[in-house]
């Protein structure tokens, strides 16, 4: 129990760490809740984009300001991705140490799930009535904690598939946005954000998959 409980410690002090500076002009701290889709890319025919997911992103974002309108951006928080494929040739998936045989032309969708900690710059505007523009570039950390898939044929049928799903994914994200002050720190947000993998998603040996999303960004800022 005290093991289990340790992760779930440093996590609390490292929150609290920062909102503890908060307090100072210079750090800016957010909320939000994204809207996204995503999809699946592949550089072989043998492995093919099927369709896609939609799902949503929470998390929290400090902006660490070294100057008035330049920031060091740093986010923590849970990703819902993926999308379906379609394996032309027979596909093997290992789930919950069992392997399992796909016929070859299924489409499989995969629902994954990644903490996701986002590190970037942020370019900001000076405000113009209420509102400040911004822009913002950074690579997207993450580690998967959960991968599901469902096969056409029902021999994945909301299956675990962390196995065949690579642990660590790396991504690159490009955005823009506007924030809207109601008053002192407080502010709405909203904007919208690319982001593509640069990473294999999956281990299957007959392509490599990476994960491409738009995300239409909503939060608040303290």
């Amino acid at each position: 129990m005290k093991k289990a409980m340790r992760p779930t410690l440093v996590i609390m002090l490292w929150l609290g760490s920062f909102l503890s500076l908060h307090a100072q002009s210079k750090i800016k701290l957010s909320v939000h809740a994204d809207p996204q889709v995503s999809w699946f890319s592949s550089d072989e025919n043998a492995v093919q984009p099927d369709g896609s997911r939609f799902h949503m992103q929470t998390g929290l974002s400090m902006d660490f300001f070294f100057d008035e309108n330049y920031a060091f951006a740093l986010g923590f928080g849970i990703n819902n991705l993926g999308g379906t494929l379609l394996y032309s040739d027979s596909t093997l998936f290992v789930s919950n140490e069992d392997t399992l045989s796909l016929v070859p032309g299924q489409s499989v969708k995969h629902k994954l799930q990644y903490l996701d900690i986002p590190v970037g710059l942020k370019l900001k505007t000076e405000e113009l009535g209420y509102l400040t523009f911004f822009l913002q570039l950074g690579l997207n950390p993450m580690i998967n904690i959960n991968a599901r898939g469902k096969s056409g044929d029902g021999t994945l049928d909301d299956e675990s598939i962390r196995e065949t799903t690579q642990l660590f994914n790396l991504a690159y994200h490009a955005g823009a946005g506007v924030e809207y002050r109601l008053g002192g720190n407080t502010a709405l947000i909203g904007g919208i954000r690319w982001t593509s993998g640069l990473t294999d998603v999956t281990d299957n040996d007959k392509a490599n998959i990476t994960i491409k999303t738009i995300t239409l960004h909503l939060g608040i800022m303290f």
